[in-house]
């Protein structure tokens, strides 16, 4: 049975998502040191020092030929946003009219509108999960899946790994069936091959850093693409 996809929609391409892991660079700068490493670019307006011309720079680095996600994580999830959330959506609802995809937690209020405005742009909306502390049991996870996979394109669930059994809880995860393609990572520092393990087992997607790590066991974009072209060839 083939995998359900989603496309990342840019004024020339149309990268499917799902079917194999795809290496998601992250940016923390909007003015990068050289190419971002992967298939596509994640930059993290939260950490950004940004300015009226925000939106042009991300255009002008998804002109360069990868989709851009655009991600302005609360920082009750990790992120550095401790603005309004109105001003947050407007950021996002700008971003949408020119970048192939956003990111939205899915415990945020503004989460079904940012996922409605993507959908009528057909765009592509990642809804997601952080956990910085542990891994929730995998009844949580798998209603938290179904949740977001309700609202918009893509369930992201990410969460800190103390033991081997929240390895397997989200090996799990991955190996159930879902309508939608399915996010899984884990964190923390001893625990980074998972990064590669969980790309190998059907995780959508697997983030590794440009410039400087967002999360703990985070390991660079242009390392993890190398190692996910040994672990998948093709």
């Amino acid at each position: 049975m083939s995998k359900p996809t989603v496309l990342f929609r840019t004024a020339t391409t149309a990268l499917a998502v799902g079917a194999a892991a795809r290496v998601v660079g992250t940016l923390s700068t909007l003015a990068p040191r050289r190419a971002p490493a992967g298939d596509i670019v994640e930059v993290r307006l939260d950490r950004v020092r940004y300015g009226s011309d925000w939106l042009a720079r991300c255009a002008a680095i998804q002109s360069r030929g990868k989709p851009v996600l655009l991600t302005i994580r609360l920082a009750a999830e990790g992120g550095a946003w401790e603005g309004d959330e109105e001003k947050r959506l407007e950021l996002y609802r700008e971003g949408l009219g020119e970048l192939a995809a956003v990111d939205v937690e899915l415990s945020s209020a503004i989460c079904r509108q940012v996922a409605r405005e993507a959908a009528r742009l057909q765009k592509a909306s990642v809804i997601s999960f952080h956990d910085f502390e542990k891994t929730p049991p995998l009844g949580e996870l798998c209603a938290m899946v179904k949740e977001a996979q309700a609202i918009g394109s893509i369930a992201k669930i990410s969460t800190m790994i103390q033991r081997q059994g929240d390895v397997e809880a989200l090996r799990s995860l991955l190996g159930r069936r879902w309508e939608k393609p399915l996010c899984v990572i884990g964190m923390g520092r001893a625990w980074s091959e998972t990064r590669i393990l969980f790309a190998r087992l059907g995780s959508c997607l697997a983030y590794g850093y440009v410039d400087k790590p967002t999360a703990p066991g985070q390991i660079s974009a242009a390392e993890l693409a190398r190692r996910l072209r040994r672990a998948l060839p093709g």
